[in-house]
Parts: C-alpha cells; structure tokens; sequence
C-alpha cells in the first residue's frame, strides 16, 4: 500500500495545483520526492473513510498525476467506467473486488455487445494497473476475469476499383488533395487535422506528424500524385508552402477566415464525397488507413512493415530503438509498399 511519505507529497500536490502550472507542478513533486527521502513521517490514525471522499481522493490523484500523460478521449473513457462501476458497487475503489466488477459487467451485458464489455474491461484494468502501480491497491480485481468472446471480423479496407469510384465525388480540390494525403499517409484523422502547410517537405514529400497516441513525431510520405493534388489545393488557396496557414480548412468563411477543418469537418467531407459518388458502402477517413495497411501487405509487405508505417507503438524491448536506419526504413516500405506505380 502506498507509504506515509508518498500519502502526504499526493496532499501536497493535490492542494497546490489549482495555484501552479503543470510544469511548476513537476518541479514542485520533484522537490517533494528529494526532501522526504531526508525525513521519517508518522501519522496518527484518523476516522475512516467513507466512500465519496476515498473515491473522490483518487480520481482527483488520477487527474492530477495520470490524466495529463493521457488522451482526453482516454481519459473520458476511463473515468466514465470508473464512475460508472461506483455508481453500482456503492463501495471505496480501494475495496472493489474481481466479483463487483464481474457482476457490473453482468448488469450491463444485456444493452452492450461483447465488444463494448471487453472495452469497459480494458479501461478498469488500466485504470485499477495505475492504481496498483501507485500502491493504492494490492492488486487489479479485474486481470483475473477473463475477456468476452468476440467475433473476428475481416479488416474494412477498399479494393482500386472503389477508391477509383470514389473520386467522382470530388467536386473541388480540397476533396481530391484529402483523399491522397489520407491513402498516402495513413495518418489518422487527429493527426490530419493538425497539419499545417509547412509541414510537408514539398521537395521530398515528407509529412512530419504528431501521434497523440503514441505522443511521438513520426514521418510519413506524399507520392506524386498526392504531392500533384495537395499543391494544386494550396496552389488555389495562394499559400506560400512555408505557411504555417492549417492544411485543410472549411470552404465557407467565417467572418472572412476560412478556419481549420475540424475532425469532424474531415469525417463529414469524406462521407459527402463518397455520397456524391454514389457509393453505397460506408466511408470513413479511417478506412484509408486500414486500406493502405492492407495494400503494404498485397504488396508483399509484413505486418510489421504495415504497423511501423501507421505508426502502431511496438511495445517488445527489441522494437523500442530504430535510430539512424528508421527513417530509411520508412522510405523503404513507402516506396514498395505504398507509393502509387
């Protein structure tokens, strides 16, 4: 359980942060750590706790100290279950056990499919591993259930003749330039929408992207017939190719501003281009991605070559380090795997 020294930097921290940045937080639990390896702490026992304030003590822990190093979606999706599983239980999260979270799962399997159950799992074993890490708890009550059967779907992906279709629905430049970033790249959709014009190397069609996922820089690349399209756009737009104007922005101005394109404005152009080319399946910009992967493997790629271009974080010791041949590496299954003949 977590030691009297680590309890009181938490308080500490947990008191001061609504008065510090988060940097001066770090440099404050920094202090902290080094100043109470010089001291012993004892305590007198006080009341017990009771469900609402041992709860609330850690999910503001949570946010103090794990959140920042998150998503927000991740986030919202981990709190969400936490709360939710609470709500149920009616017990301290320091007192849940693997039958409380087994019996809440059972409770919501009526109105969930065994892929939204294993996903609840997963963020309450994140959620409680942090916990165990933080020596707030003794173990995870959930590592010991076992996952819900799932039924393996084939990978959504397009085949050439409806990506082909799909560019009849192309009514300006914007759509068609977006359309080649997405199947050249693979990037997601997050990692679109912060794209800015200077971001690309337009001598080497090199795009440097930020993967929130991953929180790390990776390189990807334009073949000639995106870099064709992407500066035909930018052309039209008469951005200087150094600008740090966004990539892709909506075509009605607001107040003479054209303003970035949204995730969501990226989601909603790619579903009107495939409406308006009258294409009856659904398309999404993530199945750009999913269908670049399984071109890198048609082409005679591995699966390893297909999650190092998406950018997929290799978590085994050998994978951790590509120093100097990683960006060759990259080039390498860009050009044979992905590049358009």
């Amino acid at each position: 359980m977590m030691d009297k020294k680590e309890e009181l930097k938490n308080n500490i921290m947990l008191k001061m942060r609504y008065h510090l940045d988060s940097q001066e937080l770090d440099l404050l639990g920094v202090v902290l750590t080094d100043e109470l390896t010089k001291v012993e702490v004892d305590t007198p026992e006080t009341e017990l706790a009771t469900v609402d304030n041992t709860n609330e003590y850690i999910m503001d822990l949570f946010m103090l100290k794990k959140a920042p190093k998150l998503s927000d979606m991740t986030v919202r999706q981990y709190t969400d279950a936490v709360r939710r599983l609470t709500d149920y239980c009616q017990k301290p999260l320091t007192r849940i056990t693997s039958m409380d979270v087994e019996c809440w799962l059972n409770s919501i399997k009526s109105c969930n499919s065994n892929t939204s159950l294993n996903n609840q799992r997963r963020h309450l074993s994140a959620f409680f591993t942090w916990l165990r890490k933080s020596k707030i708890v003794s173990e995870n009550p959930v590592e010991s259930i076992e996952p819900y059967p799932e039924q393996e779907k084939p990978v959504d992906h397009m085949e050439a003749q409806e990506y082909e279709e799909l560019k009849s629905g192309c009514t300006c430049k914007r759509d068609r330039a977006m359309m080649e970033l997405l199947r050249s790249t693979a990037i997601r959709v997050g990692e679109a929408e912060q794209l800015n014009v200077n971001n690309i190397d337009w001598r080497t069609g090199s795009v440097l992207v930020y993967g929130q996922k991953t929180r790390t820089y990776r390189t990807v690349y334009l073949d000639d017939i995106a870099l064709k399209y992407l500066g035909e756009y930018i052309q039209e737009r008469r951005c200087s190719i150094n600008s740090r104007d966004p990539l892709f922005v909506a075509e009605r101005a607001v107040k003479g501003e054209h303003k970035r394109l949204s995730r969501s404005g990226i989601r909603s152009a790619v579903r009107t281009i495939a409406q308006r080319a009258e294409v009856e399946r659904r398309v999404y910009p993530h199945l750009f991605r999913k269908t670049t992967a399984t071109n890198i493997c048609k082409r005679g790629g591995t699966i390893w070559d297909a999650g190092h271009y998406l950018g997929h974080k290799d978590r085994s010791t050998a994978g951790q380090h590509y120093v100097a041949e990683d960006q060759e590496c990259m080039r390498s299954i860009f050009r044979l795997r992905v590049a358009t003949m």
